[in-house]
């Protein structure tokens, strides 16, 4: 997002002993101590995943040293719940049902995300079943559209709209969730209040403010997964 910014370096063998066992990362069986602990609710490096999955994707061949510039975002940075939807009932019916295609197609009693023979989850990233906890979260997103759609049916909205209706609703969900919830957590309340007076002052200038913000909220929602602590 910042070419002109330099590419971040550093020795990969001490990256490396960051991360192995009994390494700096592993908390081992120490106890914890007050300075270690914090008041963070331990969900939010998750959801920070599931942001990030939303607003980026990055489909080149992953390998040492990439060329910045070569870099592409497949992704719209809208936080319009892509990674959900994909393309939808049209564009990709695999991920709905059959004979109900405004509603997700659901794992075997709704407990998992689908999948094929192989196991392998067939959903809109396959990146949010990198883990349970990510794939349990897109589970709970998929259910809740489903749910929308039932509440979009019991107050008589036509059938041709409810796919839309619900998917509207969910995404103005999760967007609120992202911008008064998450984004504090994150970069700040100050700068979230920011966000709101340039969105006020005029919405040109609130997208490119926006564009800053959402770089900071990227490496710190997919940085934030370092931060998770042992169960």
């Amino acid at each position: 997002m910042f070419p002109e910014l330099p590419s971040f370096q550093a020795d990969e063998q001490f990256l490396h002993a960051l991360g192995r066992a009994g390494g700096v990362c592993d908390c081992g069986d120490i106890d914890d101590s007050p300075d270690s602990l914090g008041d963070t609710a331990a969900g939010w490096p998750i959801f920070g995943q599931f942001v990030a999955h939303d607003i980026t994707a990055d489909r080149s061949t992953l390998r040492s040293h990439a060329n910045t510039a070569e870099l592409h975002n497949s992704r719209s940075p809208q936080l319009n719940l892509e990674c959900l939807y994909g393309d939808g009932p049209t564009g990709h019916p695999f991920l709905y049902q059959r004979d109900d295609p405004a509603k997700f197609l659901l794992g075997r009693d709704g407990a998992d995300v689908q999948r094929n023979a192989e196991g392998i989850a067939v959903i809109g990233d396959p990146r949010n079943d990198s883990h349970m906890l990510m794939s349990q979260l897109h589970l709970a997103m998929l259910k809740a559209h489903n749910a929308f759609v039932d509440e979009a049916r019991l107050t008589g909205v036509s059938n041709d709209r409810v796919f839309d209706e619900a998917a509207r609703q969910l995404r103005w969900h999760y967007q609120w969730i992202v911008l008064n919830e998450f984004l504090p957590t994150l970069v700040g309340q100050r700068l979230q209040i920011r966000c709101f007076e340039k969105a006020r002052s005029g919405f040109a200038s609130f997208l490119i403010f926006w564009d800053s913000a959402r770089c900071r909220l990227v490496g710190r929602s997919t940085g934030s997964c370092s931060l998770t602590r042992p169960v």
